[in-house]
Parts: structure tokens; C-alpha cells; sequence
């Protein structure tokens, strides 16, 4: 049984906290790609019914990070080709952009503020070099981006994001490459450029740093 990073009592409905430690699990190595993920001994290491389970590895279906196969269950995903995770790319930058510049007049100094104190914390994990801080770097990218989507102020928007998995996207960089800790650097700076942005409320270089950083994601060739 892989060792657990999450724990049920952090924040978040009890689906969210077993998303986290399965997701975690996987991009930590601890399930090997095509290995079965057993939903029983899941249930039982953490002391919850099926149930909840099932439907966490379901919301991990649409991140493509787990697969189902009929009769048999779920499986760790293959890494995504460098083909799928473009395509991947281009679908996140098109829903990201159009929430940003819906809910861009909605934008607070409190949301300022939480965006500055995610990317600090993201800019100490980047300059560790402690290969297992980068799991927790990219929890942190996701709650970042997940508040400039959040501008929208529209629940529905916020729901099909997090359930599009487009959060998901820097785990799924992340163990599909080797990505190097001076990348995590470059990202925290152009997160800096967006920060910036919103606090001068300049809309348009807000969404050409954003559509730069989405794409700067793609770093294979």
C-alpha cells in the first residue's frame, strides 16, 4: 500500500481529501503506470466505506491520471504524449482566459493578497531542489489558478474546472517530464507578471501573461 501524503483531516469535503493522497500517491511514483489501484484497500487503510472512493477516482478519470476498464476497476493512466497534453494546453488556455476576463472587474485586494502568499510559498518550494516538494508545488499552482478562475464568480464555471481537472495540469507535466526546478522558478515569475497585473488592473497584459504562462506549461518539443 503506497504511503500517504494527505490526510483526511485537511480541508475539504472527504471526495477532496482522498482525491489529493490518490493523486499524490501516483505522481509520487507510488503506483507504477497500468498498476490497479485497489478501491477496498484505499477504503479500508483510511477507514471509509467504497463509496466515497469510487468517486474520487472517478473525478481522476477527467485528469486522465487513472483509467477504468470494465469488470476489472481502475488503473494508472500512461503518461500523457506530448500530442495529448497540447491538446490539453490548448483547452485549458481557452476556458482559463474566458473565466479571467469575465471576472477580471471582480478582482479584490483579499484576492491579491492570497494570489502574493500561494506564489511565495510556491517560490520557497522552487528553490528547495527537494524532488518531493515539486507534488506540493503543484498543489499549490492549482489553488493559485483556481482563484483566477474563481473572478468568474459563478459557481458552474468553478465546477467545470475543477471537474475538467484543468488544476491537474502541472501533475500531469510533471510525470510526464523531467521538469527541472528552474522551471518552477520561471513559472513563479510570470505568476509574479500576473500579480502585477491585476494590482494595476491592467486586463489585457493580465491575459497575455496568463496565455504566455499556460503555454510556457508545454515545455517538451
Amino acid at each position: 500500500m503506497p504511503r500517504t501524503r494527505g490526510k483526511l483531516t485537511d480541508p475539504g469535503s472527504l471526495v477532496d481529501r482522498l482525491v489529493v493522497i490518490i493523486r499524490d500517491d501516483i505522481l509520487a511514483g507510488d503506483y507504477a503506470p497500468g498498476a490497479h489501484i485497489g478501491v477496498k484497500k484505499i477504503a479500508d487503510a483510511h477507514g471509509v466505506s467504497l463509496i466515497p472512493v469510487r468517486e474520487a477516482l472517478a473525478r481522476l478519470l477527467a485528469s486522465r491520471l487513472v483509467r477504468v476498464e470494465p469488470n476489472r476497476g481502475y488503473f494508472v493512466a500512461d503518461k500523457p504524449t506530448t500530442r495529448e497534453f497540447a491538446q490539453f494546453v490548448q483547452f485549458r488556455e481557452m476556458f482559463e482566459l474566458a473565466a479571467v476576463d469575465l471576472g477580471f472587474d471582480n478582482v479584490t485586494d483579499a484576492d491579491i493578497k492570497a494570489l502574493r502568499r500561494l506564489n511565495d510559498r510556491m517560490r520557497k518550494i522552487a528553490s528547495s531542489e527537494n524532488e518531493k516538494a515539486k507534488v506540493d508545488w503543484g498543489r499549490l499552482n492549482g489553488e493559485f489558478h483556481m482563484i483566477l478562475v474563481g473572478l468568474a464568480r459563478n459557481d458552474f464555471i468553478v465546477e467545470q474546472y475543477r471537474n475538467l481537472s484543468f488544476d491537474h495540469m502541472h501533475f500531469q507535466l510533471a510525470r510526464a517530464y523531467d521538469i527541472e526546478f528552474t522551471s518552477l522558478q520561471l513559472l513563479v515569475e510570470q505568476h509574479e507578471g500576473m500579480i502585477e497585473a491585476l494590482t494595476h488592473r491592467d486586463k489585457p497584459l493580465l491575459l497575455a501573461r496568463l496565455s504566455e504562462h499556460i503555454n510556457n506549461l508545454n515545455l517538451p518539443t
